[in-house]
């Protein structure tokens, strides 16, 4: 008798689990707890590499993604300083600075920290580099 409970139980347990799987997925997923952010796309970014005695051009295009899920009108406002902000860490670094993955990842950490430091309404959570190219 125990047992046909005991399964009949893991089987309501599972029927649940299923069902969450299907129907609201965003319930369990970790992406759905934290939610998604505005992605704010950037036009792409023109600058000399910061290495002597040689010529070293970075191009790079640039999303963002907010921690608000909607867009706001702070972003606009302040565009020209985002730019101007990521212009001048971008102008800063050298090719070995960011040749690998985790130069990279540093270079998105300094991004948001500077930028964060600009904006009040929303701060950017993530940096994506949909265009990087290094010639």
């Amino acid at each position: 008798m125990f047992l046909v409970l005991g399964i009949g139980s893991l089987l309501g347990v599972l029927a649940v689990v299923a069902g969450l799987f299907l129907f609201a997925p965003g319930l369990i997923s970790e992406k759905g707890a934290r939610g998604q952010g505005h992605i704010y796309s950037m036009e792409p970014f023109l600058v000399n590499l910061a290495v002597p005695d040689q010529v070293r051009y970075l191009k790079v295009k640039i999303a963002l993604e907010s921690t608000e899920g909607k867009p706001d009108e702070e972003y606009q406002q302040r565009l020209s300083q985002l730019r101007d902000s990521i212009l001048t860490v971008l102008s800063t670094k050298r090719y070995q600075d960011i040749s690998d993955s985790g130069g990279k990842k540093k270079l998105k950490e300094e991004i948001i920290s500077k930028l964060n430091a600009l904006v009040s309404h929303f701060k950017v959570k993530a940096i994506y580099f949909t265009e990087f190219v290094v010639q």
